[in-house]
This record gives structure tokens, C-alpha cells and sequence, in this order.
């Protein structure tokens, strides 16, 4: 399930798949996207976006 299939979900329903609130999530995309933006430089384009990597985090 990518994010852009959930980001339609009820809060609550998003909070059930994701473990977390949407505030939260979107507050740990902002954390993770600088990092993130220093490791491509290094090596090829990423094929899943950050929130879409962020959410295959969570659900795992």
C-alpha cells in the first residue's frame, strides 16, 4: 500500500495500519527527509518516495 492509497484513510483508520497519528507521521518525514537527501548523493535515485519508505518502516 503506497501513501498516497492511505492518505484518504479516516484518522483513525490511518492510525490502526500506520501505529502512529498522521501529525506524527508527517513530523517524522520532516526529520527523515534531510537525512535522507544526503545519502542520494551517494547513490542512484531511491524508487520509493520517503513517505512511502517511512510506511513500509511502520507497518513492518
Amino acid at each position: 500500500m503506497s501513501y498516497r492509497e492511505i492518505e484518504f484513510l479516516s484518522d483513525g483508520e490511518f492510525k490502526r495500519l500506520c501505529g502512529v497519528s498522521r501529525k506524527t507521521c508527517s513530523a517524522m518525514v520532516e526529520v527523515v527527509d534531510p537525512a535522507l537527501d544526503r545519502r542520494r548523493r551517494k547513490g542512484g535515485q531511491a524508487k520509493l518516495s520517503v513517505e512511502d519508505q517511512q510506511l513500509v518502516a511502520l507497518e513492518y
